[in-house]
C-alpha cells in the first residue's frame, strides 16, 4: 500500500515541474523576441537618421555649387564690359557665356597687336640706336682736333703731381685713382684752341662724363680697381707702402 500511494505523488510533483519548465521557456522565448524588435526598432532609427544625414550633406553640397555659379555669373557681369554696361537687365547664362567668350576673342586679339607693335618699336629703337653709334664713331672724340702732344704733356704732369702729393701723403694716392678716369676724359675732351672751344667742349664733357649715374660708374669702377691692385681690403696696413711704390714705379697705377 505505501507504494501505490506514493506513486500519484510523484507524478504530480513531475507535472508540476514540467508546466515550471514549460512557463519559463515560453517566458524566455518572448524576452528574446522583445530583444529582437528592439534591434529591429535601434536599426531602423539609425538607417533613418543616415538617410537624414545624407539628404542634408545633399542639400548643402547643391546649395553650395549653386551660390558658386552664381557668384562666377556675377564675376563674369562685372568684367564683360557689354555686359557691365546694362547691370538692371537680366541677362540669361547663355548669353552671358556668349558675350563672355566674344570679350575673351577681343582682348586676345588687342593682346596680340600690342605685342606686334611693341616688337616693331623695338626693332626701330635698334635701328636707330645703330645710327647712332655710326654718327658717333664718325665724329671726333672733342669735336675739335687735340694734339696727341698736349695729351702726353698733361698726362705727365698729371702723374707727377700725384708723385709728390703721394710722397707727402699716401692717402692721396687713393684719391688719384679715384679721380683718374674724369681727368682722362677731361684731357682727352676738353679743347684749349680758344675760349670758344673751351667752353664748348668743357660743357660737353659735363654733360657727359658729370653727370650722377656716369659718376656713380666711374666711382665704382674705381674702387673696384683699387681693391684689387691693393691689399686695401686683406691688410690695410700695407696700403701707405703700396701706395708710393706706385707712385716711384710709372707701370703702377
Amino acid at each position: 500500500m505505501a507504494v501505490v500511494c506514493c506513486a500519484p505523488h510523484n507524478t504530480a510533483q513531475q507535472r508540476g515541474l514540467e508546466d515550471q519548465g514549460t512557463e519559463r521557456t515560453l517566458s524566455a522565448c518572448d524576452s528574446s523576441d522583445d530583444e529582437e524588435d528592439d534591434d529591429e526598432d535601434v536599426k531602423d532609427k539609425d538607417e533613418e537618421e543616415l538617410a537624414e544625414n545624407r539628404r542634408i550633406t545633399h542639400i548643402s553640397a547643391e546649395q553650395k555649387r549653386r551660390f558658386n555659379i552664381k557668384l562666377g555669373f556675377n564675376t563674369l557681369h562685372s568684367l564683360v564690359t557689354s555686359l557691365d554696361t546694362q547691370p538692371a537687365v537680366k541677362v540669361s547664362k547663355a548669353t552671358t557665356l556668349q558675350k563672355t567668350v566674344e570679350y575673351i576673342a577681343k582682348l586676345q586679339q588687342e593682346r596680340a597687336q600690342a605685342q606686334e607693335e611693341a616688337h616693331r618699336i623695338r626693332e626701330d629703337i635698334e635701328k636707330i640706336n645703330a645710327a647712332i653709334n655710326v654718327c658717333q664713331q664718325q665724329l671726333p672724340a672733342t669735336g675739335v682736333p687735340i694734339s696727341r702732344q698736349r695729351f702726353r704733356q698733361t698726362k705727365e704732369m698729371f702723374n707727377e703731381y700725384v708723385r709728390v702729393r703721394t710722397l707727402r701723403n699716401w692717402k692721396f694716392w687713393i684719391f688719384s685713382i679715384i679721380i683718374r678716369p674724369l681727368f682722362e676724359s677731361f684731357n682727352g675732351m676738353v679743347s684749349t684752341g680758344s675760349v670758344d672751344d673751351l667752353c664748348q667742349t668743357a660743357l660737353a664733357w659735363l654733360e657727359q662724363h658729370c653727370s650722377l649715374p656716369a659718376l656713380r660708374l666711374t666711382a665704382l669702377n674705381s674702387l673696384r680697381q683699387l681693391s684689387t691692385s691693393s691689399s686695401i681690403l686683406s691688410d690695410p696696413a700695407l696700403v701707405p707702402e703700396q701706395a708710393r711704390l706706385a707712385v716711384r714705379n710709372p707701370s703702377l697705377p
